[in-house]
């Protein structure tokens, strides 16, 4: 039987008492089969694993550097540590900490969710539609996280079964046998799974079989692209994503009716959204995370004082000038560019009460020298109006005004707003707010995609313009529907970021449809577009994996990774 690694660790679960929830640190040796096989034990591993999704979806060194930027929609604003991900340049190597983050983490949860499979068949205490379904949750976190891996690194180790001792020996299984694995994890959960959280009042991050429908389709959809593709994979791609969407009435799910409303505070767990990773100021659930204010810019520079609805203004990241000026051209028609970046900003402070002094703007390359604003609380005091102005105009406004013209690589720039968070407590608090992963309308564009791959394009227009009129101004849904002749791969990697602009998955999207050196080399603005090999389509193995196989075949590194 081949050896698979697995470090030994310890496993943060959670056991339930009633409505409290207490920390429980236990040591691998403990999580045995007949700890598995209680209902407490079960629920313990489901909510370790469930936590485990916030190693990726929080923490820097997880998918935020992974996945948005380095691509054609983010970039580096201020130097910060994800700096040499996000650039490719020679100091982004397999000695980089997130590699070994997230390939660790996954293989952490993977292996609880191992034991939740193979003891959880044991388990007693519950009826066996309870047992079923707590497996079949394990089954699809199991598919997420091997799903991420496989995207990530390509062919990865696949350890199906528990295992509470380190190994050292390994090697790389194939992608084709990552996907089947992924696959029939899922097509298994999805019998026993509940159908939807706003059908069955789920707890809030919990799997379903709409989950899990969209995350079978996006596999389907990624493995018909690679090396490991099967002829049918587009087809099941399309058919996946058709009969959730075709189910939405049945599964109490749909697009909220205004793309703004999506990443409403509160509105997290609403109709659209079908996954989500939870976060709360109770610490057994982590505590909070940063992107909230990793694109935030300096505002406080202009307005003299962060404020709870604006952010904390960390200004790591930005978007790239495609995004502002390409991708969203038009802001007349579609609404999601006013709805994604911030626009105007309110004064908490009176500002220049003497009103003296000035501050430069450019305009038409020549730099101009224009008024301070004198403003008082509650007053506009800073406007970014997404499009150029003239002189006089901007000379006209009783507030500051910086044009596309005037961004600049870490201090002008919009604020992408879809993970702002104004309920902390203080300014400078990190966000409790739940990090929505999968939502309906990427749904729709999956089966546009897949579609355009089977060669219908009349009928990937149809889903996409499902998705744009939503987006649509006022009166304006028939300007914003395409024909099917406007329809080809890019127009789709386009619609994405206007609708799913820095939402972890772009350069998951780029790699999988072949683009990702030629948009980032197109139209990345700093310093990607400059370093970017066509290696970087895999991430490097971590060193700490390398190293730790000291017995049988060193375990092999990603083609042009040192």
């Amino acid at each position: 039987m081949k050896k698979t690694i697995y470090m030994l660790s310890l496993l943060l679960v959670m056991a339930a008492t009633g409505c409290k929830k207490e920390l429980i640190e236990e040591n691998h040796s403990k999580l045995t089969e007949d700890f598995f096989s209680t209902p407490q034990g079960i629920e313990s591993g489901l909510n370790a694993a469930y936590g485990g999704l916030r190693t990726l979806y929080g923490p820097e060194e997880g998918l935020e550097a992974f996945t948005n930027i380095g691509t054609d929609e983010i970039r580096i604003a201020n130097g910060n540590r994800t700096t040499n991900v996000a650039n490719y340049n020679t100091s982004y190597n397999t000695a980089n900490e997130f590699s070994a983050s997230t390939w660790d983490n996954c293989y952490k949860w993977i292996n609880t969710c191992n034991g939740l499979v193979d003891f959880g068949a044991n388990l007693t205490g519950v009826t066996e539609a309870v047992k079923l379904q707590k497996i079949a949750e394990a089954k699809y976190l199991r598919a997420f996280y091997y799903f991420t891996l496989v995207q990530l690194f390509g062919d990865v180790t696949l350890n199906k079964n528990f295992s509470n001792s380190p190994q050292t020996s390994a090697s790389r299984d194939s992608k084709a046998d990552v996907y089947n694995f992924i696959i029939s994890d899922l097509k298994a959960c999805i019998t026993d799974l509940s159908p939807s959280p706003q059908l069955n009042a789920l707890p809030n991050g919990r799997a379903s079989i709409a989950a899990a429908k969209h995350l079978l389709a996006k596999v389907y959809l990624t493995r018909g692209y690679s090396d490991a593709a099967v002829p049918s994979d587009f087809k099941d791609a399309f058919d996946m994503a058709k009969g959730l969407i075709d189910q939405k009435a049945a599964l109490g799910i749909g697009l909220m009716p205004d793309f703004a409303d999506v990443f409403k505070p509160g509105n997290e767990s609403k109709q659209e959204v079908l996954f989500n990773v939870q976060y709360s100021r109770d610490l057994t659930f982590g505590g909070g995370h940063t992107w909230n204010h990793l694109y935030v810019n300096p505002y406080d520079a202009y307005l003299g004082e962060r404020n709870l609805n604006d952010g904390r203004s960390f200004a790591w990241f930005r978007a790239t000038k495609w995004v502002f000026e390409t991708a969203f051209a038009d802001k007349v028609n579609d609404t999601r560019y006013y709805k994604t970046f911030q626009s105007v900003w309110k004064a908490t402070k009176a500002l220049n009460q003497t009103g003296t002094g000035t501050y430069a703007v450019k305009v038409n390359g020549v730099t101009y020298n224009v008024n301070l604003p004198k403003v008082n609380i509650g007053d506009t005091a800073l406007v970014y109006p997404g499009y150029n102005m003239s002189i006089e105009e901007i000379r006209a406004k009783k507030y500051y005004v910086f044009t596309p013209e005037n961004y600049t690589d870490n201090r002008i720039f919009p604020t992408m707003t879809k993970y702002l968070d104004p309920n902390r407590l203080v300014p400078n608090e990190n966000s409790h707010r739940p990090i929505i992963v999968f939502r309906l309308a990427e749904t729709y564009l999956i089966a546009a995609e897949a579609a355009l791959k089977l060669s219908q394009p009349d009928v990937a227009v149809g889903y996409i313009n499902e998705v744009r009129r939503r987006a649509a101004a006022t009166g304006k849904q028939s300007q914003m529907e395409i024909s099917a002749g406007t329809v080809n791969i890019d127009f789709i990697l386009d619609e994405r970021t206007r609708e799913l602009c820095a939402e972890n998955m772009r350069w998951f999207d780029l790699v999988r449809t072949g683009k990702l050196v030629e948009r980032v080399k197109a139209y990345d603005d700093y310093e990607a577009k400059k370093n970017i090999q066509d290696f970087h389509v895999l991430r490097p193995i971590p060193l700490s994996q390398i190293n730790a196989v000291t017995t049988g075949t060193p375990y092999p590194q990603n083609k042009g990774w040192f």
